[in-house]
């Protein structure tokens, strides 16, 4: 028979989220955080390991792309493995890629190796995704998932706010590429013990109304199994993952070619550029976990998904036409409104579209497939663009816009689907 604390009990009889709830969310939270760290410390460093390994931007692009492609590639198996393993064993496993791919990394010689290191880094980034929303979404009631799925949709701006500076100031002082990979190694073995010693699944479920009853062994023998075909068969996943994928397309894309932009077709210094970058971040930080607050206060999704792809649009038309300082105030307000808001509001409708919670990370994978072909196609598709056409702002009004301005049409046209 299962044991429930006193602590736990109190909470299912007055209805109350537990607080080690917050503590399994920011373990998740932290396991995400390592994981887009150990990515970007090839973006940032790229010209340092083109030279060292003798390619050029071509190559470095496909390696920098191959965490996207076995986030992609491993989307789908995801959930048969989370649903096999269970959400721990994913977590352990993540970390494990990604310190054995670290390691693989620091002592590459050559490119062969160093591409091998990350397609195993990639695989720890692929898996997380799949279990992090069924484990933090199982400790908290339906009605009150909005605010701890805002914190985890930070987990990737938090790591691009953190990481460009903490890598570039690493290596300026110490030049050498692998210090960097030796403080990655360290923060995804602390994460590993801290997530070995501290994350643990609840005593509790929820029943149909939501409301936490025991998870006793009545109650789990009469959970149904995870159904894929179920999942596939529902078109609120379909719905919330193409409004992802038509958001993500040019909000990514356009992230990537911020500095170019600014160094090449504006007086904006790379400094101050970096800068008003590290501001959108700050404000993403912030916008994240409040609109999770919000949604969970309104009992609604899809009308803030309004805001962010309004705000998504009006940011696509703006970034690349925009030459001073001030003139990006407004583009922070509208990259919050796109980057902030439009995470949260897909990740915490995830759980809600789905009949049995077994059948959450199903819904999870494919949500995440969209969202790594996204980030595979952002840069590439943007890139194809300015090389067609010679100009940025071209590509951010008639082509990054209107793919933002899609995925409100879609959100329209399945209102009643989503949450």
């Amino acid at each position: 028979m299962v044991r429930i604390s006193i602590a736990q009990n109190k909470a299912i009889r007055g209805e109350k989220t537990p607080a080690y709830a917050w503590v399994v969310t920011i373990v998740v939270w932290l396991t995400g955080v390592v994981m887009p760290l150990n990515m970007l410390k090839v973006s940032i460093l790229s010209p340092v390991l083109m030279e060292a390994f003798g390619v050029g931007p071509d190559m470095m692009s496909w390696v920098m792309a191959m965490f996207y492609i076995v986030g992609a590639v491993l989307a789908i198996p995801g959930a048969f493995i989370v649903n096999k393993v269970g959400k721990r064993a994913v977590f352990i496993a993540s970390l494990a890629c990604a310190i054995i791919g670290g390691l693989i990394g620091y002592v590459a010689t050559d490119l062969g190796w160093f591409i091998f290191s990350r397609i195993v880094e990639g695989i720890g980034f692929g898996l997380v995704g799949t279990a992090a929303v069924p484990a933090i979404s199982a400790w908290f009631a339906p009605k009150k998932r909005g605010a701890p799925l805002g914190v985890w949709a930070i987990y990737v701006t938090a790591a691009f706010l953190v990481g460009p500076r903490l890598f570039s100031g690493i290596y300026a002082s110490v030049g050498d590429y692998h210090a960097i990979w030796l403080v990655c190694l360290i923060l995804n073995v602390i994460v590993l013990v801290a997530l070995v010693l501290l994350y643990r699944e609840p005593n509790f479920a929820f029943d149909e109304s939501g409301s936490m009853v025991p998870k006793t062994e009545a109650v789990q023998s009469a959970a149904s199994p995870m159904n894929f075909k179920r999942v596939v068969k529902n078109p609120s996943v379909w719905l919330i993952g193409l409004i992802f994928f038509c958001e993500e397309v040019p909000f990514l894309g356009m992230s990537n070619f911020l500095t170019t932009y600014a160094t090449t077709e504006t007086p904006i210094s790379l400094t101050t550029m970096s800068t008003i970058i590290s501001v959108m971040a700050i404000v993403g930080c912030v916008v994240n976990p409040l609109a999770g607050k919000i949604s969970d206060k309104i009992q609604s999704n899809k009308k803030l998904m309004v805001i962010s792809c309004i705000g998504g649009t009006v940011y696509a038309w703006l970034v690349f036409q925009t030459t001073t300082i001030a003139g990006f105030v407004p583009v922070i307000i509208c990259n919050a409104l796109a980057g902030g808001i439009i995470p949260v509001m897909i990740w915490s409708s995830t759980p809600k579209v789905v009949e049995n919670a077994e059948d959450i990370p199903a819904a999870t994978a494919i949500i995440l497939l969209f969202q790594q072909l996204a980030a595979f196609f952002g840069s590439r598709i943007l890139g194809a663009i300015v090389e067609a056409y010679g100009s940025f702002s071209i590509a951010g009004m008639y082509f990054m816009a209107p793919i933002f301005a899609l995925g409100l049409v879609i959100l329209i046209i399945g209102w009643k689907k989503i949450p």
